[in-house]
């Protein structure tokens, strides 16, 4: 008997690991269900009344989307901050509801102040952002109850007793969030690796595909790095002396994590022209193999993060490395046989970062982090009419003004949903604002159709509340995941909550849909022409500057005057700059037509800028395997020199003779360059020949690009 209890017991631990330490949305989810239950189920039991219950459960909704702090301390301030603007926020609505015209003025003073002050700071984004929720949600209820303070104090309980959950939850495992985010970081890098594993072998046309998926996996990987730096930073700022070696440690797998970024980021040739010139199949397809089995032990490295189990490294990885180099032992003779070598001295890096990284990350000085506070913007700064938050809170104002209208004139009863609707649509650009719209609509119709059919097969309220439980913890799984599918959750919520309160859920699924359009028309309508934020008048300074990061990147690396710290800096900032780079290009797409004539060459300088990045990144790979020699040290400077000459014509301040005479020179830079491969003590001048390639046709391009401007 007390073997098959244990046994039980074990089998109980394994489920909850697999399911939910390994997957942090699970456990998110989970939690705020958990919170929504105990006040739900207990306000039909003991008061059966059903206002109490699903209000209470709006105040846990509105505090788990605008929970941020990592730390212990951190959150309990910010839900100490929250508990008050919620309480204050929804007694102004109470107040003010009956009397539209000074409605229509808090209206005014709450969306902009709100929005502005949510961009000093991560805490305050998401503090501002549940006050914003709580504000709706007040406007929704206001006729269910005649006893004004009912709402304000429901929402309050409710999200006090989030966070009551939240704050316990964190202090039994403090660094829990930090290692979710470092492991969702390792994710993301096994992912890109994954991908990039399907260029061995390639050719020209399918590159371009994989590319773009690479470039979208990238982007996804340089904002996680950059979400680590902060939540470590947030952590320096709350800890004490006691505790800052524990978060040294993983301010250290923030490192490694960089350190293999680089190597994945990296480029050491042309992978259509090995894959076409290197004559052994086997050894390009061992590549595509050897990548996707360093995927997989990344895999595993992060979940041994979320579960505290040590990491073991893949015999299957040790075995294809070994196959791998016995091959290219087999090529020495080929005219590739720099570029595979050193692409497999790349990737053996790989697979030492993860077999060795306690010793890798334990040499790691990073001590000059622990005085790091999070970044805080000021509120002279927002009030910056051109600042992009004080443009965000402008046309959110105006967007609900414009909503409140439209409910007064047309007498829409629960048009609230309007306001709501603008409020989430609503992002930093107009793209962004379109695909959220395209998303929102359609994830609210499926949900419609989803909820109806549901609700005749759960008519009861024990059914409903089943319902409602089920798609808030669906919702809050795949908010993060895949927005389209979170809309259809939580508007099979809303259709639960409306059959518990009144049994008219689906009677309210219709007008729902019409609010729904209706604010996402207003939303787009105010993004589009009021202070449009237009990636292509954005393309050419972020142009300039991912040259400009480009640049201090590879000069770093070949001056080695550097401290570590700045190199990482530089590398970071070059990454982040090509990431804004690519996502201004993508956002152009879906701009108006009057943007199209910049898309081509917009699309060529950011190809030929992320080339140019992941060149340097080999380069950066292999800084201090050997020492460069005096010929390669002169042609990096004269790459650094045509770099500066992109920034200056970018700038319009190039001299026209000295461009053409620079262009002129590069012209011969490859047959130098091939005369230099040939002395084996150059040992990256293959390396170095793509980067000046690279830099060369951004050069040509950038004058192209003057002349038309």
């Amino acid at each position: 008997m007390i073997d098959r209890i244990n046994k039980l017991k074990s089998n109980i631990a394994d489920t909850w690991i697999e399911v939910f330490w390994k997957s942090p949305y699970h456990l998110s989810a989970l939690k705020v269900t958990i919170s929504i239950a105990f006040l739900l189920i207990p306000s039909l039991l003991l008061f059966n009344n059903p206002f109490i219950g699903t209000t209470m459960a709006l105040g846990v909704v509105a505090m788990a989307l605008g929970e941020t702090d990592v730390h212990p301390r951190g959150r309990s301030k910010s839900a100490l901050v929250s508990l008050v603007i919620y309480l204050i926020v929804s007694c102004c609505v109470e107040f003010a509801f009956s009397y539209p015209i000074f409605f229509a003025l808090l209206i005014i003073v709450s969306a902009f102040t709100l929005t502005l002050i949510g961009g000093l700071n991560q805490r305050m984004q998401g503090i501002t952002f549940g006050a914003l929720l709580i504000f709706v949600y007040t406007m929704l209820g206001a006729s269910s109850t005649d006893i004004w303070y009912h709402q304000p104090i429901l929402y309050t309980i409710g999200a006090f007793a989030y966070s009551t959950v939240s704050i316990l939850l964190l202090r039994r495992r403090p660094y829990r969030l930090l290692k979710e985010q470092l492991a969702r970081g390792f994710h993301y890098l096994a992912d890109y690796i994954d991908i990039k594993a399907n260029l061995f072998p390639s050719d020209s046309y399918s590159q371009k595909s994989i590319r773009n998926q690479l470039a979208q996996k990238n982007i996804m990987l340089a904002q996680q790095i950059e979400n680590c730096k902060n939540h470590l930073y947030s952590f320096s700022d709350e800890s004490n002396a006691d505790t800052m070696p524990v978060v040294n440690n993983y301010y250290r797998k923030w490192f490694l994590l960089q350190e293999m970024q680089e190597r994945a980021l990296s480029s050491h040739e042309r992978y259509d022209l090995l894959s076409k010139e290197v004559g052994n199949i086997e050894l390009i397809e061992g590549f595509g193999q050897l990548m996707k089995e360093l995927g997989s032990a990344m895999h595993k490295y992060a979940d041994s993060l979320l579960t505290d189990k040590p990491y073991k490294h893949p015999l299957s990885l040790r075995w294809t490395l070994s196959a791998v180099e016995s091959m290219i032992e087999e090529e020495q003779f080929s005219t590739h046989n720099q570029a595979l070598f050193l692409l497999m001295r790349n990737l053996k890096g790989l697979e030492e970062n993860l077999r060795k990284e306690e010793i890798l990350i334990s040499k790691i000085d990073v001590t000059v982090f622990n005085s790091r506070k999070p970044q805080h913007t000021s509120i002279v700064t927002l009030l910056n009419p051109y600042h992009p938050r004080f443009k965000s809170a402008v046309r959110l104002t105006l967007a609900w003004l414009l909503g409140y209208t439209a409910i007064q004139l047309l007498h829409i009863d629960k048009g609230a949903w309007i306001l709501l609707t603008s409020l989430i649509v609503f992002q930093q650009t107009y793209s962004a604002t379109r695909i959220r719209l395209f998303n929102r609509v359609l994830g609210t119709l499926m949900g419609v159709i989803l909820g109806v059919l549901v609700a005749q097969i759960l008519p009861t309220i024990s059914g409903q509340i089943i319902l409602q439980l089920t798609s808030i913890y669906l919702f809050f799984y795949w908010l993060k995941k895949n927005y389209v599918v979170a809309a259809v959750f939580i508007t099979t919520y809303v259709l639960a909550s409306f059959n518990i309160l009144s049994d008219q859920g689906v009677a309210v699924m219709f007008p729902r849909i019409i609010d729904t359009l209706l604010g996402g028309a207003i939303a787009y309508l105010v993004v589009r022409f009021v202070w449009p934020d237009w990636q292509y008048k954005r393309l050419p300074q972020l142009l300039i500057t991912a040259v400009e990061k480009n640049k201090r990147y590879f000069e770093s690396i070949y001056e080695g005057s550097v401290t570590e710290e700045d190199y990482l800096h530089n590398r970071r900032t070059a990454y982040n700059a090509d990431n804004e780079l690519t996502s201004a290009w993508k956002g152009m797409r879906l701009e108006p037509k009057d943007s199209k004539q910049y898309q081509e060459s917009a699309f060529s300088l950011t190809n030929l800028n992320h080339a140019l990045l992941s060149y340097i990144s080999a380069f950066g790979v292999h800084k201090h395997a050997e020492e460069l020699t005096n010929k390669e040290q002169e042609f990096c400077i004269g790459i650094s020199e045509v770099l500066q000459n992109v920034s200056n014509l970018l700038n319009n301040m190039a001299n026209q003779q000295q461009i053409d005479s620079l262009i002129q020179s590069a012209i011969f830079w490859e047959d130098s360059l091939e005369e230099m491969l040939k002395d084996t003590s150059n040992a990256r001048a293959g390396l170095i020949y793509n980067i000046a390639h690279v830099s060369r046709e951004i050069l040509i391009e950038a004058k192209e690009i003057s002349k038309n401007t």
